[in-house]
């Protein structure tokens, strides 16, 4: 499809659909969840474990051949974590596996498939540990952590900072700096003055923001009909 031939009334009715199922069947096993989440596909998305807690105007995109897991490994009287701030955008195949503890800073974009972990789950000697060493890991304000990358235990990621696509992340990336490779390299300094317009700027006002959007589907979507919609699914043709 070359776009969206949904009638507006079918959009709102979708929304209104994973909202629900997400409140029913998702929130429940948050230790926390803030107002205003936006979990598309919610039902692809995995919450294991205790202890994570999450703020304000979580937003996350899944697909069912790309899941998102949030998973504590906690056995006996281990007490993982996973803390996520406000404002935090996750994508498909992300995942966030923590035996201790991971923190994820306000306004942070985490693309496509990137790990995010605290342990190596085993030990080069010992295999079958079931509580394995794990080190924190600390993601700053507003960074960005491209497509792919994976993020190793013990590992500081500093506000602002930027990840590039793939890269493997051993050692701790400074505020303010753009990090590549494998392993990661800084390869960049930003200014630390900016100014830099984040994730924090753009949901400082739900109510607006929500406004926003619903008068950006009603005109994108303005025109479609139910018997368009269906034609499309039964006899698409060229430019549909």
């Amino acid at each position: 499809m070359r776009r969206d031939h949904r009638p507006y009334w079918m959009h709102s009715l979708w929304e209104a659909f994973e909202n629900a199922w997400a409140k029913r069947f998702l929130t429940p096993h948050f230790e926390a969840l803030g107002p205003d989440a936006k979990i598309v596909r919610p039902w692809n998305l995995e919450v294991f474990g205790p202890n994570i807690r999450v703020g304000r105007a979580l937003h996350v995109v899944t697909r069912s051949d790309q899941p998102v897991s949030f998973t504590v490994w906690s056995p006996g009287d281990a007490q993982g974590a996973i803390t996520i701030g406000d404002c935090c955008f996750f994508a498909g195949g992300v995942r966030l596996l923590a035996g201790g503890s991971i923190t994820i800073g306000d306004g942070a974009l985490i693309a496509k498939s990137v790990t995010i972990t605290d342990s190596d789950w085993h030990g080069a000697y010992d295999r079958i540990d079931p509580r394995p060493e794990s080190r924190p890991v600390t993601i700053g304000r507003n960074v960005w952590i491209g497509d792919g990358a994976f993020v190793g235990k013990g590992v500081t990621i500093g506000d602002n900072a930027i990840i590039g696509a793939r890269s493997v992340v051993t050692r701790d990336v400074p505020a303010n700096t753009v990090a590549a490779g494998n392993p990661a390299r800084p390869v960049k300094a930003l200014d630390p003055d900016g100014p830099f317009k984040t994730r924090m700027d753009l949901l400082g006002d739900p109510k607006g923001l929500n406004a926003f959007m619903e008068n950006a589907y009603k005109d994108a979507l303005k025109g479609n009909s139910t018997l368009g919609w269906l034609r499309t699914k039964l006899w698409p043709k060229a430019g549909d």
